[in-house]
């Protein structure tokens, strides 16, 4: 690592990566960037497993990377929040619409997010998004405050998901049951509590 890249990549975290296409994981230390303006930095506490992770790790999307880190369904607790703001639209319209627009209002650098599903297909200028550096994107999931209203009625319905908790060490056979069809409930990981330094004790962890 160059020695302004290394600067910019201060932060070491622990990580479970597989290194090749056998699939196999183990724990590695990576570097992450200082938290930016547009940031926040996230202790990941639990990670549920899916199949998307276990096509990931065995190159079966042919895009792997080696070392790489799989995981995306992450639970934790928000360590630092962003410094800045990003101008924004959300667009929750299903209805067609002159884009154009809406796109004008967005400051350069702005952003717009589907998450309505027109019936026919959009019309975008280039010259649209082009100018001003504009980002248009779609996502099918709900907002934070969505996500909470749903989070506090299961809490106050007593409404729980079922899982099959699991330590890092449990992975690779958590894996290998998924390739098998043999879960019934979903894999998480307890990261919080198995992937730490005190966890892994003298054994020795390679860094990225």
């Amino acid at each position: 690592m160059a020695p302004v890249e290394a600067e910019q990549h201060r932060r070491r975290a622990l990580a479970l990566a597989a290194h090749d296409a056998s699939g196999a994981v183990s724990p590695i230390r990576i570097s992450r960037r200082d938290t930016g303006d547009d940031d926040v930095a996230i202790q990941i506490l639990y990670c549920g497993i899916c199949h998307s992770d276990l096509h990931t790790i065995k190159n079966e999307w042919k895009n792997a990377n080696y070392p790489v880190v799989p995981g995306h369904e992450i639970a934790g607790l928000i360590t630092e929040a962003a410094k800045g703001t990003m101008d924004g639209i959300m667009n929750t319209a299903s209805a067609s619409m002159s884009m154009y627009a809406y796109l004008a209002l967005l400051k350069p650098q702005g952003k717009m997010i589907l998450l309505g599903l027109p019936e026919k297909p959009l019309q975008i200028s280039a010259f649209s998004l082009v100018t001003g550096g504009k980002t248009l994107a779609g996502s099918c999931m709900g907002s934070i405050r969505d996500t909470q209203e749903m989070m506090d009625f299961a809490a106050k319905h007593g409404l729980a998901a079922d899982i099959e908790l699991i330590g890092t060490e449990e992975v690779n056979e958590a894996m290998e049951r998924l390739a098998k069809g043999e879960v019934r409930y979903r894999f998480v990981i307890d990261i919080g509590n198995t992937l730490n330094a005190a966890s892994l004790g003298s054994s020795p962890v390679p860094a990225l």
